[in-house]
């Protein structure tokens, strides 16, 4: 099952718990069986009156966040406090209690990190613990699966906008950590993410272990659902929706679990759904459920733009990549990457001029693993550069951040085991890391053809009128431009050329087969440099399309058109071109890990190659 479909999944499932649980929100398990039977279908009216498939709070304050930090490429607090703010103006028709009071607290001059404290403190046992962030903070676990520290990070920050109880910002951790996990298809992701978790309150981490007790057959199922509560109480709904979520045989047999459950049923739905969602993937979800949410597509877009942001966290000082080579001072890497055995030689056995103060390669080298001898001499450039005594290890630097004042951080190439001159030497699991680089890289540029044409095909000649722009000949030029150069860049990685392009979505799925990148990349390693060659072109000609679509205005009459819409076209024609700009940056940075990682490549060239690059 794909990332992406793991994504997808987690944010539609929480959609779907949400709206299957709207209905008979506060209803008991009894009251809903006598009512309803089993709740399986979207239902109209009941709790709050609305029509089928309508979202949330749960759902309208998750896709506040996921919308924030694809447009800030990062975690932005004040401005997620200020997207909460204006929701809040809109008069939802459901909203919790100390969420309205906390963002009434911003929408007076509070400040994110106040406003959910001040709620709090003024709160008496009882009533300061409510699931309000939990429901919705599924999100960053997407933008942030890779990195643990960070995600706990954020989780905490992002809980205490609105719910700064320690019940609160922890249970958002460990169900963040969960569904990362579960993205990710690790082992167990419920035991892993209550690792390291001792500062949390005794009571949540009593409750969820209880849930991995179940799960591992050390306490009795039956007589443990028995007692689940399923009120608003923070540790309630968790236990119940990761129960649910972790133990259900399909999506939809956890979404309805929980929703016939009865009590807070959107919520502890919303939570089981995410879960579920990222286990099961979206295959797994009912059609029906999903077509009956209007905000179904807009969910999909943003669990694909999610996985490719670059994370930005306050207080910190770099940029976290996420291909997880380097980043922040504290953080390492999962396993070595490679450079030519010459260059590992000199760098292990030469001259070493700044030692890490804390390791060093003083060991007889004979008496060194591959392995041990790589990550040492690792640590022992990464010190170097974050102390500002050498640059001559850094890699190239790429910066598409817009915002001023804020730059990417040095990367450091992992070194390879010494000796390896050839793909078929690595071990096994080296080689599917390049291999899984290759259909990263070929994923992406297949998602920024994909937006190509949704940039491409309404500005031709006989689309502009209805869009409400002018064809200007700088957009037509770069768009011909990409033709040819996405054409060639197909063909160095997937070994289809088509020079004339395509006009949809569907005529470049059929061309370009991604599955076959791995094995392109393991049996042609020049496709690598090949593609980064034609990198500032593609580069180039996106930018230059983004950089006129960000500067077209239309005019009075345009916007005020009733026969078209051409501004939200126009809006939607912008978000295209950024989602592209994005995609093909995601596609270099896995080439230049399989670069940097593949023996038979010449490094060196590579770095010569690439260092020059432009692009947004």
């Amino acid at each position: 099952m794909t990332i992406e479909n793991k994504a997808a999944g987690c944010l539609l499932g929480l959609a779907c718990g949400d709206a299957l649980g709207r209905p008979v929100e506060f209803n008991s398990a009894e009251q809903i069986a006598s009512r309803h039977g089993e709740v399986t279908e979207m239902l109209g009216q009941g709790t709050h009156g609305q029509p089928p498939g309508t979202i949330t709070d749960d759902t309208e304050m998750a896709l506040c966040i996921s919308e924030s930090l694809v447009d800030r490429r990062g975690f932005d607090p004040p401005d997620v406090g200020d997207r909460f703010v204006n929701w809040l103006d809109s008069n939802p028709f459901d909203i919790g209690l100390m969420t309205r009071d906390s963002l009434s607290q911003i929408r007076q001059g509070a400040s994110w990190e106040e406003a959910g404290s001040t709620v709090w403190k003024s709160r008496p046992e009882g009533s300061n613990a409510g699931n309000g962030s939990v429901m919705r903070c599924a999100p960053y676990a997407i933008a942030f699966r890779h990195f643990e520290t960070e995600l706990t990070h954020v989780s905490q920050l992002s809980s205490a906008i609105t719910h700064a109880d320690p019940r609160c910002r922890w249970g958002c951790v460990i169900l963040n950590r969960t569904l990362a996990n579960l993205i990710r298809d690790k082992r167990d992701p419920l035991h892993t993410a209550l690792t390291d978790t001792h500062a949390a309150p005794n009571e949540l981490r009593t409750a969820l272990t209880q849930v991995r007790e179940v799960i591992t057959g050390d306490r009795d199922s039956a007589a443990f659902e028995a007692q689940l509560g399923t009120s608003g109480y923070v540790v309630d709904s968790l236990q119940a929706g990761l129960y649910y979520g972790l133990t259900a045989a399909s999506a939809e047999a956890a979404i309805v679990q929980a929703v016939n459950s009865g009590g807070d049923t959107d919520t502890i739905g919303a939570i089981a759904g995410a879960v579920a969602g990222a286990r099961f993937g979206a295959a797994d979800i009912p059609n029906q459920w999903t077509d009956a949410i209007e905000e179904s597509d807009r969910i999909k877009r943003l669990a694909q733009r999610l996985l490719t942001i670059r994370m930005r966290i306050p207080g910190k000082r770099c940029t976290t990549m996420d291909d997880g080579t380097l980043t922040f001072r504290e953080r390492t890497i999962e396993g070595p990457a490679y450079i030519s055995a010459s260059e590992f030689q000199e760098a292990t056995i030469g001259h070493r001029p700044h030692p890490a103060p804390h390791r060093s390669i003083r060991t007889a080298y004979h008496e060194l693993t591959p392995a041990t001898a790589a990550m040492l001499d690792w640590e022992r450039r990464a010190y170097a550069v974050f102390s500002d005594r050498c640059s001559a290890y850094t890699g190239p630097r790429i910066n598409i951040d817009e915002e001023s004042g804020f730059s990417q951080p040095s990367l450091v190439p992992v070194p390879q085991y010494p000796f390896v001159d050839a793909f078929d030497e690595l071990p096994e699991q080296d080689q599917k890391r390049i291999k899984r680089d290759g259909q990263a890289a070929a994923d992406a540029f297949v998602r920024a053809y994909v937006a190509f044409t949704g940039i491409r095909h309404p500005i031709t000649a006989n689309e502009t009128e209805a869009v409400g722009i002018k064809r200007l000949d700088p957009i037509a030029g770069a768009t011909r431009v990409l033709v040819g150069t996405f054409a060639e860049a197909g063909e160095a990685l997937l070994g289809t050329f088509e020079s004339g392009g395509y006009d949809s979505p569907a005529e470049i799925e059929a061309a370009f087969d991604a599955s076959v990148a791995e094995e392109v990349i393991a049996n042609r390693p020049g496709a690598v440099s090949e593609v980064a060659g034609i990198f500032p072109q593609l580069a180039s000609g996106t930018g230059a399309i983004l950089d006129h679509l960000i500067q077209l205005r239309l005019s009075e009459r345009q916007q005020t058109s009733q026969d078209v819409n051409p501004g939200d076209q126009l809006t939607q024609l912008r978000d295209t071109a950024n989602t592209m700009v994005g995609e093909l940056y995601v596609m270099y940075e896995s080439l230049r890990r399989v670069a940097v990682r593949h023996p038979e490549l010449e490094h060196r060239q590579w770095q010569a190659s690439t260092t020059q690059l432009g692009g947004r």
